[in-house]
């Protein structure tokens, strides 16, 4: 499936092919339902958790926004293009995305948001590695009349990066048992370590 926005309608700092948020809630719809995902491995393990970040991107469209930063991207010096590395089976972008997309709508026209694939875009993924790996997802933020970057935040906040690491170190745990005790710090955490690092990073 193709993304619906025209190339040739983005901005010449914005790679192509590039969704907006809508879009990519739409392309993972219906790959849950055709039991696909994004990306070259079509394996079925994939495929379920692309149906199951469904219920995790709904959770996340409702988490409340920190007024502190809202008001700092309502106010920012120069309009800003937000491009967020990520895949649909991806459980750390269902968190995360669906909190830059509601902070970019909420910027008073300062921030817009395209989601890339990682899977389409390897040279630019590779320009924004997190310690040597294609970690997604990875939010680039650029200048939005240059293009020139302006820096990157991902894929996690602090706190889920040094879980990830210990909950992987654990041999005894089943690939199942890493993903629910991720699945449940976002769920604790609501929102709020990402958006309290967003706050650090812009200010």
């Amino acid at each position: 499936m193709t993304p619906m926005t025209d190339p040739n309608s983005l901005p010449a700092a914005v790679p192509a092919p590039a969704y907006t948020y809508a879009e990519f809630r739409a392309l993972v719809g219906t790959l849950a339902a055709e039991g696909r995902t994004t990306g070259p491995d079509q394996s079925p393990g994939l495929a379920r958790y692309t149906s199951q970040n469904q219920a995790h991107l709904d959770r996340a469209s409702a988490t409340q926004l920190l007024p502190a930063l809202v008001n700092h991207l309502a106010h920012l010096a120069r309009p800003e293009q937000w491009l967020v590395l990520g895949e649909a089976w991806c459980g750390d972008t269902a968190h995360t995305l669906p909190i830059l997309a509601r902070l970019a709508a909420e910027s008073a026209g300062h921030v817009a948001l395209h989601v890339l694939l990682r899977s389409d875009h390897p040279a630019l993924m590779a320009a924004h590695q997190t310690n040597g790996a294609n970690s997604i997802p990875k939010l680039i933020r650029r200048d939005a009349a240059t293009g020139a970057d302006l820096g990157d935040w991902g894929p996690r906040p602090a706190a889920a990066q040094a879980l990830s690491h210990a909950l992987h170190a654990d041999k005894s745990l089943h690939i199942n048992q890493v993903i629910k005790g991720m699945n449940e710090w976002y769920a604790a955490d609501n929102g709020r370590s990402v958006q309290q690092e967003l706050l650090a990073l812009l200010g």
